[in-house]
């Protein structure tokens, strides 16, 4: 995993889960990571579930995502 970076935005799922997209270096790329994060009574931190994406495909990236929900 790449070094955590720069902590951009969070989409709550539940009261122990959320998603956290945040900006950081993978392999040196600057990308956006994509990672689910936990918090039960065992652990408390990212899980291996997630993505790793470069910052330059995050428009594209989020668009898509816009069609999908907009079913077109």
């Amino acid at each position: 995993m790449g070094n955590r970076g720069e902590h951009l935005e969070e989409v709550v799922i539940n009261d122990r889960k959320k998603v956290v997209i945040q900006k950081s270096k993978f392999r040196g790329l600057d990308t956006l990571d994509i990672r689910t994060w936990v918090e039960t009574s065992d652990y408390k931190g990212f899980t291996r579930k997630g993505v790793n994406i470069p910052v330059e495909k995050g428009e594209e990236l989020a668009q898509k995502i816009l069609k999908v929900l907009k079913g077109t």
